[in-house]
This record gives C-alpha cells, structure tokens and sequence, in this order.
C-alpha cells in the first residue's frame, strides 16, 4: 500500500486550518512526543477507569444475587461466569469509551493544541462514495487477517475454549440484546476510538512524519487491544483505517469501516452462518479459497479509493 509523504495542509478550496493556540503549540514542543504522552496517559486512565467500573459492576450485580451458582468443569464455570455478569462489564466498556477516551482526547487537542477541535480531528464530511468503499474494503480483507490469525493459533496450538470464553461476552441470544451489543461494541468504538487513534494520535504524529503516522498508529491499534493472537489482524485493521483517514482528510470512512468490522463480528457470533459448511461463530479456520477471492477484491476498492481521493488530497 503506498502512502504518500506529502500532506498539504492546504490549498486552493480547502477548508482553513485549524489555529494552533493551544499550550503545547505555544511552547514549541515536540509534536511526536505529544502524541506519545496522550496514548500513555490515556491508555493508563482507561484501562484502569475501565477495569474499576467493571468490578463494580460485577460486585453490584453479585450483591443482588448472592445465590448464584455455576458448574462443570473450570472453562464451563468461567463460561458461565462471564455470562452471569456480562452485562456490568458491557455497561463499564460503554462508559468507559467515553468518559475515558473520547473526552480526554477531545479535551487534550483543547488543551494542547486548538480551540477549534472538529477542525483538527477532521471530524468533517465527505463523499458518500469514500465511505462505501472503505467500508467494502474493510469487508473484503476480513477473511484474509482470519486466515492470518487462524495459522498463528494453529501454529501456537490454542485451545477452542479460550475463544468460547472471550466470545461469550460478545453473543447475543435474543435481538434487543444484539441490538445493545452493536451499541457496545460496533457504535461507541467506531466513534471513540477513531476519534482517539486516527482524530488525536494520527494526526498528531501526521503533522512532522506525514504518512508514517498510518503504519505506527496502526500498530499501536493492534496493541491497544491487548490481544496477542489478534494482533496481526487488529494491526491490519487499525492501518487500514489509518489510511482511510490519511487519504480522505475524514473520520468518517475510518468510523464507517470500524462499525462495518465490529458489526459483522457481533452478527457471526449472534446468527452462527456456516457458509459453505465453515462454522464462522465456532472459530473455524476460513478457507484459503476464500482469501484467493476476496484478497483481489480488496486490492482493487483500495486502488479505486486511492484514486477517488486524490483530489480531496490536492484540495486538503
């Protein structure tokens, strides 16, 4: 994927850029080193905010039902559990995007940077077009990182029931808790954390490492998750975003591409689809027949979106 390393900030018919009046801009410091303190000092706030709503939602709702009991064998009884109490940890993961992250980073670019923050994020519109090819896009590499994924866990021989346990907060058994769940999961990211990694820290590394900002933000993406053995897939996922949002001067193809990926995952585990005999909710591995179809699929919406962008890039 190439990624130019030029980025006009301006030019003819393009919307102003933002003022830099902000306290970190007045002292001339290191663009670089702001981004790198914000994903910390976020990352901290928010892992911590979240883990303590979390357990006290689990202490609340245990509270309320001291009786509660749970049996078979130790992944059953954990199965169990996290269903039990998945909804205080849905509940603190929805709160916890955006008290936690979203604000915090609105607030920094106030702080740091610019009064005139929609500006600086580019939280702005654009054509219709963008958006549904970053959307089919996204769709398309899906079966391409699985396939990643699916030979790093063969390789490494992990048990199903570790996915069990990790899919069991994300199922739904009736649709208005899959409607919740898209609101948890496919919503609030699409919106917080673009706004955090592409809107704050990509667009701050962007300004002095112009198109490098894509590979290292989406990097750091991946790791964000915390989750070793979708790291290669998220890492794909978060530069694929990146880009979108580096091409197209917009948070919305990235936002729309996020909601499509999350969505399309929350509807697998809740639907349980066999395409072709492949169990997709019970983690079996996707054909690589499927990769040899989409992968070129992909290439060739990412070429147009390249292409249709190019003059949004000369404009912006």
């Amino acid at each position: 994927m190439e990624i130019p390393e030029t980025t006009p900030e301006q030019g003819a018919g393009s919307q102003p850029s933002p003022v830099y009046d902000g306290s970190w801009e007045n002292k001339g410091r290191s663009l670089p080193a702001a981004a790198v303190l914000g994903l910390l000092g976020i990352g901290v706030l928010y892992f911590n905010a979240q883990t303590i709503l979390a357990l006290l939602g689990v202490f609340i709702a245990a509270s309320a039902s001291p009786g509660a009991e749970v049996g078979g064998n130790f992944a059953e009884r954990l199965v169990a559990i996290i269903r039990l109490y998945a909804e205080p940890i849905r509940l603190a993961l929805l709160i916890s995007q955006y008290l936690f992250m979203l604000y915090p980073a609105w607030w920094l670019v106030k702080k740091w940077h610019t009064r005139q923050v929609r500006e600086y994020i580019r939280l702005r519109g654009c054509s219709a077009g963008e958006i549904l090819l970053a959307v089919l896009a996204t769709l398309a590499v899906i079966p391409f990182s699985e396939y990643l994924t699916a030979q790093l866990i063969r390789q490494l021989e992990i048990p199903d029931t570790l996915f069990k346990i990790n899919a069991e907060l994300f199922t739904a058994y009736s649709f208005p808790e899959f409607l919740w769940l898209v609101l948890v999961v496919a919503v609030t990211p699409g919106i917080c954390e673009e706004i955090f990694f592409r809107g704050y820290a990509q667009r701050t590394f962007e300004r002095t490492l112009k198109g490098k900002s894509v590979w290292i933000v989406g990097i750091i993406f991946g790791l964000y998750h915390m989750q070793p053995l979708g790291l290669l897939s998220l890492s794909l996922l978060g530069i694929l975003f990146g880009y979108f949002y580096y091409r197209s001067r917009s948070l919305l193809p990235g936002m729309a591409a996020h909601f499509s990926n999350n969505f399309l995952v929350l509807w697998i585990l809740y639907r349980s689809p066999q395409p072709g005999g492949v169990d997709l909710a019970a983690n079996q591995p996707v054909p690589f027949s499927w990769v040899l179809i989409t992968l070129p699929v992909a290439l060739a919406v990412l070429y147009l979106y390249h292409r249709i962008t190019a003059p949004q890039r000369r404009r912006l």
